[in-house]
């Protein structure tokens, strides 16, 4: 490996030499065009000249041989450019430079008989101008409209996205896992390092703009495969601007659901407050600016926990900061700086989202920051740089149970006789096993424009990333070491209790487990991704322009003890190409291929080690059958049969060349504009994923002794883990998005995503499982003859034919006396899928005759009834709006008030139900033995939680000042 690195290392060194490192992504945008004569021919030295309240000073270039030009790095905001030539006429456009986007801005020059500037008004939408899939929201848009203001909540009106997520918080974008986006702030990576959720280092006020990028994403951007979601905050001015805002809530503010009312349960809690901050402003105007912000938040969130349908009050206090410094230390060369701060304390919290009962709450600190320092310059004209380096932390902190009595253990049900997966008894997790989720982030990239006459202008940029990733901890799953996977006594429809209010554990010889698990706490890993990328972006001409990118990652990781879990690199192409047949830009056809290397997660690619991977032991219950707290064989160790052993140190491995998944991607698109910077855009997806990580049980796998925590457990099967390219998971999809400004007052935008098929029978991920692998590969011989009833096809969990946000936003204005921002927001979302499976089916005999000698083989597994996602749930129908009022009352201070409704109609649908099925033992037997029938559980097809439901019509009440 050390030959390997040595150009790479070479190469990182000339760059830094050269004033080049950052974090990903892009921060600013673009701004191109081409000059012309009123003949039609390229004007090469036309000096274009940009400034904007977003710019330190002024920014300029000189148009090449063919006509072009390119400004990169521009904050985003408007521009006002300006077009001179010696003996022609000025020309004067103003643009938007949007985030990551590429805005253009041509002229048409001609011949001066007296000093005069033509004025040039319309602009070309940005959507059009890039074969790159996605959309940008402004903070102007967001304040107008109802919407939540976090990251995903934004994200969720672009098309291609969906929120139908394992884990709330989540997203998936065109077919991806949940797990596999990334989330910038600033530059900062804010991905939790597991889940792939964005940490809150943000301000609601400050965030200037959002892009989400879904498809046809340039070589700049790498780790993820499915999309990028890249947000920025303001960064102050020439003048001094900020906000006030206090945000308020309540529990009686939201209408109960069904579930609520059936129980007669009222919503209680105090009202919540949201106070936020924000100022910004000149130290030296065009040279150096300031800009600060600060919220304090205390929440009092009213639920109700599923099954039991107990009231809960959790309390969550938040308070951030944040401090940006803007300098601009000599012409054309920029230094910005960005700390946050993200302190988090939270009370009466349960576990997980599937816990019933009041005893597995707990209280938790989550310490959080982010630091950003970039840089970017102009060194010649034709050649740009930049430089940043970022870095976020993310910790546990008193996060689980503290009892070490096993009698309080979590514990899980099975589903045999009661409803299965659900948690109670007590806290999951361990408050004296601390976590860490870090990483630290160095990026460079050198951008150099040239032009020639038979080949057109050329943007090329060549960067280097390098992302590391850290996690410090044993993960241990339960202060006691144990996990009780029993059910619970349950009868006509309700959860059972003793005389003293606790939930009556049910053990079943056969069925009742025992998870002992022994942490190793305080366990590290990192894991390195070292990257290279070039990007051209090609303009042949007015007709044909090209994206042509390459991305080379590296990846190795160090791990407690030494241990190396990957070391690998791939190699993924990014293309795209661009025809305007007019050479006008009113129609665009756009075509890309790309790859895309997904992340190295912890959650795959530290199974080799203990680092949030405690070793385990588990066992079936042989004791006597019984039920109660008190039921004192239940809680003995000694009463379980201990058949598997999982020592990832031990009987665990790792292929030496494993590697991340790769998606590959086509796009085709094509769009129109509709004038006053309206468009419409269709676009048709297909991706596919290979390189699955999944483990292997196998005869040639081997089989291990383990001794674990000074235990002699036996000898058991090894896991490997390996690709494989059998799994499937298979995307196609349409999508159209557009945007229409009716009048100055009143604008219309679609985003409409229409799954074709998202189906496969590989998920990769469950509720907190992250990364998991499926049963495929797993014993084989005794799996593979039924692999259509244990691993079978069909549409995947995040299936969702039809999401459509359509929104609209008008402006009545009444000058000096104020005005209205109304918000109107239509959510359609079509029904998503289940699938008819039981859980815990017995593997019948003749399966397990074909075992060939195991030392644990599979006693019971789940079983598919039918294709995967056969089963549908309910779609949705909503409505949001808001109301802004606000008024001037001296120079730029603007007093306002907003009010929220959401789900404004009060639809009150069931939108997911329980699921529960058993296998019917005495339904007809397949070849293989297996039943096929089911019984449906006595909660199936009913509520279970309040979450089940639409939520309720909600009101919220946001006030404050602008200036």
């Amino acid at each position: 490996m050390q030959r390997r690195n040595a150009w790479i290392w070479a190469l990182v060194l000339g760059l830094t030499l050269g004033g080049m490192a950052f974090g990903q992504g892009v921060q600013t945008g673009t701004l191109v065009g081409s000059v012309t004569s009123n003949d039609g021919s390229a004007l090469p030295g036309v000096t274009v000249t940009v400034t904007s309240p977003s710019l330190q000073g002024e920014r300029a270039a000189v148009s090449s041989v063919t006509g072009d030009y390119v400004m990169r790095g521009l904050p985003p905001g408007q521009y006002r450019v300006v077009f001179t030539l010696e003996g022609m006429k000025s020309v004067e456009r103003q643009v938007s430079v949007g985030l990551g986007t590429t805005a253009r801005a041509d002229a048409v020059m001609e011949v001066a008989v007296q000093e005069e500037t033509i004025v040039v008004t319309g602009e070309a939408p940005s959507a059009l101008e890039s074969t790159t899939v996605g959309a940008n929201l402004t903070a102007e848009e967001v304040n107008a409209l109802p919407i939540s203001r976090t990251l995903s909540g934004i994200a969720s009106f672009a098309p291609g996205l969906t929120t139908n997520t394992p884990n709330a918080g989540q997203v998936t974008i065109s077919g991806g896992f949940a797990y596999d986006n990334v989330f910038l702030v600033d530059g900062v990576d804010v991905n939790d390092n597991l889940f792939g959720t964005a940490n809150n280092l943000f301000i609601e006020d400050a965030i200037e703009e959002t892009q989400v990028l879904t498809s046809g994403i340039s070589a700049e951007y790498g780790r993820f495969s499915g999309g990028v979601i890249n947000a920025i905050t303001k960064s102050g001015g020439n003048n001094f601007s900020g906000s006030l805002r206090a945000d308020f809530s309540k529990a009686t503010w939201r209408d109960e659901t069904p579930f609520e009312k059936e129980r007669g349960i009222k919503r209680k809690g105090d009202l919540s407050k949201f106070y936020s901050a924000t100022l910004g402003g000149p130290i030296v105007r065009d040279a150096l600016w300031f800009f600060i912000a600060g919220r304090d938040s205390e929440a009092d969130i009213a639920g109700n926990l599923p099954m039991t349908g107990l009231p809960f009050n959790r309390q969550d206090t938040n308070e951030r900061y944040q401090g940006k410094l803007t300098a601009t230390f000599a012409q054309n060369h920029t230094l910005q700086g960005t700390y946050t701060d993200n302190k988090t304390d939270q009370k009466n919290l349960p576990t997980f989202a599937f816990s019933i009962d009041p005893r597995t709450q707990y209280s938790r600190n989550l310490p959080n920051t982010g630091t950003s320092i970039s840089y970017s310059g102009i060194f010649t004209q034709s050649l740009f740089g930049e430089v940043r380096y970022s870095k976020k932390e993310f910790g546990f902190r008193n996060s689980g149970g503290t009892s070490t009595n096993i009698y309080d253990s979590p514990m899980i049900s099975q589903g045999v006789v009661s409803p299965g997966g659900y948690h109670y008894n007590a806290p999951y997790f361990d408050a004296t096993d601390p976590e860490d989720r870090n990483n630290d982030q160095y990026y460079g990239a050198l951008s150099y424009f040239f032009s020639s006459e038979s080949l057109g202008s050329h943007d090329v940029k060549l960067g280097y990333e390098q992302f590391k990733t850290t996690r410090t901890g044993g993960n241990s799953q339960s202060a006691t070491n144990y996990v009780f996977d029993v059910d619970f006594l349950y009868a006509g429809g309700k959860v059972q209790y003793d005389s003293a209010g606790r939930i009556i554990p049910v053990f079943v010889p056969g069925y009742t487990g025992l998870e002992w698990w022994l942490a190793d706490r305080g366990a590290k890993i990192d894991i390195t991704t070292d990257s290279l990328f070039i990007n051209d972006r090609w303009n042949l001409n007015k007709n044909w322009s090209f994206n042509i990118g390459f991305r080379y990652e590296q990846v190795k990781s160090k791990a407690t003890g030494g241990i190396t879990t990957v070391d690998t690199s791939a190699f993924v192409p990014r293309l795209g190409v661009s025809f305007d047949p007019l050479g006008n830009g009113k129609y665009k056809f756009d075509a890309t291929y790309a790859q895309y290397a997904g992340k190295y997660s912890e959650a795959q690619f530290a199974e080799i080690t203990t680092v949030g991977n405690p070793k385990l032991l588990y066992g079936y219950y042989i004791g006597p059958e019984g039920q109660g707290m008190d039921f004192a064989p239940g809680f003995n160790p000694s009463n379980y049969f201990f058949y598997y052993a999982n020592d990832p140190t031990a009987n665990v491995f790792s292929d030496p060349d494993i590697n991340s998944p790769v998606t590959r991607e086509y796009t085709l698109a094509a769009g129109m504009d509709l004038g006053r910077g309206g468009f419409l855009k269709l676009i048709y997806t297909d991706r596919d994923v290979s390189d699955f990580v999944e483990d292997f049980v196998t005869m040639a796998g081997g089989q291990t002794h383990v001794v674990v925590g000074g235990i002699d457990a036996g000898v058991f099967d090894n896991r490997w883990f390996r690709n494989s390219n059998q799994p499937e998971r298979k995307y196609q999809a349409l999508q159209l998005q557009g945007r229409y400004r009716i009048t100055d007052k009143w604008a219309v935008n679609l985003g409409w995503t229409y799954q074709i098929k998202n189906d496969g029978n590989f998920e990769g991920e469950g509720t907190n499982t992250p990364g998991i692998s499926s049963i495929f590969g797993d014993y084989p011989e005794i799996y593979s003859p039924a692999y259509d009833r244990y691993f079978t096809k069909g549409r995947l969990n995040d299936y969702q034919k039809n999401k459509v946000r359509l929104w609209t936003n008008y402006l009545l204005d009444f000058g000096r006396a104020g005005a209205f921002d109304l918000g109107l927001v239509w959510r359609y979302d079509s029904a998503t899928t289940f699938s008819y499976a039981a859980a815990n089916v017995p593997i019948p005999a003749q399966l397990r005759a074909n075992d060939p000698g195991y030392a644990s083989p599979p006693r019971n597994a789940t079983l598919f009834f039918g294709k995967r996602g056969a089963g549908f749930y309910n779609s949705t129908s909503l409505f949001d709006a808001s109301v802004t009022y606000r008024i001037p009352i001296w120079k730029t201070v603007e007093p306002y008030v907003k009010f929220e409704v959401y789900n404004v109609l009060n639809d009150d649908k069931l939108v997911t139900f329980n699921t529960t099925i058993t296998a019917d033992a005495a339904s007809p037997k397949d070849a293989n033995g297996l039943p096929t029938g089911y019984k449906k559980g006595a909660s199936f097809g009913k509520a279970t939680s309040a979450g089940n439901y639409v939520t309720p019509r909600e009101y919220f009440i946001a006030a404050g000042i602008r200036f």
